[in-house]
């Protein structure tokens, strides 16, 4: 397969322009809402496509409104400093200097529904969407043998549920700016990227799949995905997603930092071979100028080695790029996965 496959996904509304500031823990940064001027990639204004010296529109209103919602009405609340989740674990120490420019859905700043008479919520056009949560259903024979994943981190669990009005943040930290284009750190996304091509059959490794499961319980923890075939003689597959951010000179390297997880993962796929299962390993590099991916070597050893021994025993690897742009992201195609 080449060329561009028909997946894409929107991002939560609306997406606020923000500063970094620095990172708190593993999965928390200190932002500050960006002025409307803020560069982001190929000069144009964080949180638009649109180039310097034009009007950033919905972007540029959004910013004002978050400004108003965390800081209290004028120019002050701009510099008001926001807690945000970090839906990533990895290092990302090239993508999250202080001063770098983020998109960060923030729900404070998404239009409330209008009120009817009585009180009653009117439909709204506009109205925001949940913050990358379990997607809807998908369509077709797939649909019935979806399960949904838990709501994601930072709306439920470690960061407690915005619906409670328990939410230790103001919201997530999704998309950056680096080197001119947009970078996303949103590792929940590869999940929802696999399912989305599973049900348009668009990666021919798994195209002839009818149903799937996703967190599957296996070995000492959970797998990402369990296909099997419909009325076909396919042998079922489990699958592990993974996410990637870091790329040097072409080469997308994974991890970014010892993950003895994901270690275990290879080592429980590749038993899974051994006893008749078809099992792979799928990346997405959330970023569009890897030519490759490779194991980082350097950064972990033990996984490069664990890689090693479960392709050698079977478990196919696919490394699968995309376009990001603040409106969302899509699949741009297959990249090799290579030793080193």
């Amino acid at each position: 397969m080449s060329g561009p496959v028909n997946v894409a996904l929107p991002w939560p509304s609306p997406l606020v322009p923000v500063i970094i500031l620095r990172r708190l823990n593993r999965f928390a940064v200190e932002a500050v809402p960006a002025s409307p001027g803020t560069s982001g990639p190929a000069g144009g204004r964080a949180g638009t496509d649109q180039p310097r010296g034009r009007p950033c529109g919905p972007g540029h209103a959004a910013g004002r409104t978050v400004a108003a919602a965390v800081g209290g009405a004028g120019d002050g609340a701009a510099g008001k400093v926001l807690r945000l989740h970090l839906p990533n674990s990895g290092r990302m120490a090239e993508l999250l200097v202080p001063g770098t420019p983020g998109l960060a859905w923030i729900p404070a700043a998404a239009p409330q529904p209008e009120q009817q008479a009585g009180g009653t919520p009117a439909a709204s056009r506009r109205q925001a969407r949940a913050p990358l949560g379990p997607p809807q259903p998908l369509p077709g024979p797939a649909a019935a043998a979806v399960r949904q994943p838990p709501p994601p981190s930072g709306t439920a669990g470690r960061a407690g549920s915005a619906a409670e009005g328990g939410r230790r943040t103001a919201g997530d930290l999704l998309l950056v700016s680096f080197n001119g284009r947009w970078v996303s750190v949103d590792a929940r996304m590869p999940n929802r990227l696999f399912a989305a091509a599973l049900d348009r059959r668009a990666l021919l490794p798994f195209a002839a799949y009818r149903r799937w499961q996703t967190e599957v319980p296996w070995g000492a923890g959970r797998l990402d995905f369990r296909l099997e075939g419909a009325g076909e003689p396919l042998r079922p597959c489990l699958v592990e997603t993974k996410s990637c951010n870091l790329v040097e000179d072409g080469t997308a390297l994974f991890p970014d930092a010892p993950t003895a997880r994901g270690a275990r993962h290879l080592e429980e796929l590749a038993q899974a071979v051994r006893q008749g299962w078809r099992a792979a390993v799928v990346w997405f590099v959330q970023r569009d100028d890897a030519a490759r991916l490779a194991p980082h070597r350097r950064a972990d050893p033990h996984f490069a080695a664990a890689l090693a021994r479960a392709r050698a025993a079977g478990v196919e690897a696919y490394a699968y790029r995309c376009r990001v742009s603040p409106a969302g992201i899509s699949l741009l195609g297959p990249i090799p996965v290579v030793p080193e």
